[in-house]
């Protein structure tokens, strides 16, 4: 990138900042494998003693792999508060023919590959894991304003593509194959585990973000204070008596003309008027109800 002139910012292993995304990831989308092989050839060379028996023309295959998607947002106040919820979610809600189809699988009688979901706190922060035999997928955050999911496997023939496949009668057809475990094979299979990715990010982009509603509720929640600095409790939605009042109050007779402590004394036994009174006081300093006439 810096050879593109591409100005980027980096944090640990991610990117948090990229002035041309869509360059940086045209890099990747076209990255030419035959320099990568050319250059394990010359350390190969250079450092295995066994290279000189085989000769330079190496086969070098592919044991484990793994394909990250960062989704980076533009301010790092929003992701923390909505990981939260994005990271908890899936362990209720993803279940065992979820993750066949993230991984590309169909999930049928037959299938025997042990299915788990994972949720971990870990030091860097919270991780959520569905795992489908040797292949999984995870998601989790990085540096405040990445998301990250990734799909990584021990057995890249999990993954199956379109290609020419030899029969050892020398014959070659065009059928849907396991990926070949070559450096080759790269292409292909980053494409697979890409669209794994996607399709996780495309189940997740359907759940409702609640942060409005909780920034909603923690702003009544909390004590408050009015003009005189008297303090004000917030509401307790568990409290017997804050939740009698909100039941009182929210009764259809009054959601024209309102109501008022003589109105609300029926609906409240065993409160008397300066109780009422009181939590009146609370609730318009907590700016849920306000006076309108004598109501």
């Amino acid at each position: 990138m810096t050879a593109e002139g591409i100005k980027f910012r980096e944090a640990d292993n991610c990117f948090v900042d990229i002035s041309d995304f869509e360059s940086a990831q045209n890099m990747v989308d076209t990255f030419d494998v035959r320099p990568l092989h050319k250059r394990l050839n010359q350390l190969a060379a250079r450092f295995v003693a066994v290279n000189d028996h085989w000769g330079h023309d190496l086969h070098w295959s592919i044991y484990q792999a793994k394909w990250a998607t960062d989704v980076v947002f533009r301010s790092n106040r929003i992701l923390p508060e909505l990981y939260e919820q994005l990271v908890r979610t899936p362990a209720v809600e993803i279940k065992c023919a979820v993750i066949y189809a993230f991984l590309g699988r169909r999930l049928s009688n037959k299938s025997a590959v042990q299915v788990s979901n994972r949720l971990q706190t870990l030091i860097q922060g919270t991780r959520i894991k569905h795992s489908l035999g040797k292949t999984s997928i995870k998601m989790y955050d990085k540096q405040a304003n990445a998301l990250r999911v990734e799909t990584t496997t021990s057995d890249v023939t999990f993954f199956k593509y379109h290609r020419e496949v030899k029969h050892r009668d020398g014959t070659r057809e065009m059928k849907h194959a396991p990926v070949k475990k070559t450096i080759y094979s790269m292409g292909a299979l980053a494409e697979k585990m890409q669209a794994c990715n996607r399709r996780y990010l495309s189940f997740i982009s359907q759940w409702r973000d609640h942060t409005g509603e909780r920034t909603d509720l923690r702003k009544i929640t909390v004590s408050v204070k009015d003009d005189k600095q008297r303090s004000y409790r917030g509401i307790n939605f568990f409290q017997h008596d804050d939740l009698c009042f909100m039941l009182a109050i929210l009764r259809g007779e009054y959601q024209i003309a309102g109501f008022s402590n003589r109105s609300l004394q029926p609906h409240l036994s065993g409160w008397n008027p300066q109780k009422i009174g009181r939590v009146l006081k609370r609730f318009r300093v907590l700016r849920l109800i306000k006076r309108v006439g004598r109501a």
